[in-house]
């Protein structure tokens, strides 16, 4: 019975935590009690992509599984590695809007999407939840090979 009540205890407290970045997946030591898993740094100069197991994700926009993104500073490159084509768009911004969510900003459109970090999956890899409005997708973002010329 008392190994019961340990269970059920275990269970009431995994389950009322707070959605957020864990050590683990975060990768690395920290000194305070925030985990710091936003990093402008890492990603730029770098190839992601983005992968999910969300299934209406992968029936209405099947096309974004394509794609290998280029991030810099001051635009954006997509290399769509299927179809062997690419652009750039300079109407993105992107920062760190706090120690673990990425905002990004199209001018052009006025979209606003944010990406909540919660951590490291392995080198050049990240847990992330991309929202979108009211949509939310989890997901994970990874580092691609650009196959272009």
């Amino acid at each position: 019975m008392r190994a019961f009540f340990i269970s059920l205890l275990f269970l009431i407290i995994a389950c009322s935590t707070q959605e957020g970045p864990t050590g683990y997946k975060y990768g690395g030591g920290t000194t305070s009690y925030i985990v710091e898993t936003c990093d402008e740094d890492e990603f730029l100069g770098q190839w992601f992509e983005f992968h999910t197991k969300n299934v209406i994700a992968n029936t209405l926009v099947p096309s974004y599984k394509d794609y290998c993104t280029y991030i810099e500073e001051d635009y954006v490159f997509y290399w769509n590695q299927v179809e062997g084509y690419g652009y750039f768009d300079y109407d993105w911004e992107w920062y760190c809007a706090n120690e673990n969510t990425m905002k990004m900003i199209n001018h052009a459109t006025g979209d606003v999407v944010e990406m909540r970090i919660y951590g490291n999956l392995g080198p050049n890899c990240y847990d992330v939840k991309i929202s979108y409005g009211s949509n939310s997708i989890n997901g994970e973002l990874c580092g691609c090979l650009y196959n272009g010329p």
